[in-house]
């Protein structure tokens, strides 16, 4: 399955595949993340999560002169993540199969992007947040995009865990959040 669709003002094109989350179109929460990120050339940026990789590529054309790392558990998100890096030619981009944080060693982000798989649990959604908490730089953000029923949870442990909480931006079932480290 292959789709185009414009994200931050430029075209790129998806594959994907049954099995994957959203695969026939970029979803609206995804999609409210990207448009509302702030991205910097130089960034180091970690899309946690990735799926079939559109959150991570955007990331990666917009920190032109930095690069992304693109995570996910699952093998086929990694294999449709790769493809779509190389149907958008996108260059500086590591894309890497990765429980988490798990495989990211000592890796430091000035910007860490996910739409959390909110399904996996709370203990998923706490170890996302604990886990960049200690694999941003001084002064990195965490952004989040949620289901809004999702709100008040992701509000109190950002609060726990980062000591600060900001909404960024919210349509009609998705709240997108952030944390400054």
């Amino acid at each position: 399955m292959k789709f185009q669709t414009i994200l931050s003002g430029k075209e790129y094109v998806f594959e994907t595949k049954t099995g994957l989350f959203s695969k026939n179109e970029v979803d609206p929460g995804t999609r409210m993340l990207i448009e509302n990120v702030e991205i910097n050339p130089t960034d180091i940026v970690l899309d946690l999560g990735c799926g079939f990789g559109s959150i991570g590529i955007v990331a990666a054309n917009l920190a032109n002169k930095g690069k992304s790392y693109m995570v996910d558990v699952d093998i086929r998100a990694i294999k449709y993540s790769q493809l779509n890096a190389k149907l958008n030619k996108i260059n500086n981009v590591e894309i890497l199969a990765s429980d988490g944080f798990e495989n990211l060693d000592n890796l430091k982000f000035d910007k860490i992007l996910s739409h959390p798989p909110t399904h996996a649990g709370n203990e998923t959604l706490i170890e996302f947040m604990e886990g960049a908490k200690n694999h941003l730089r001084p002064d990195g953000v965490l952004y989040f995009v949620t289901e809004k029923r999702v709100k008040p949870y992701i509000n109190r442990e950002f609060e726990r865990v980062f000591g600060n909480y900001q909404e960024v931006a919210s349509e009609k079932d998705w709240t997108l959040s952030m944390a400054r480290n």
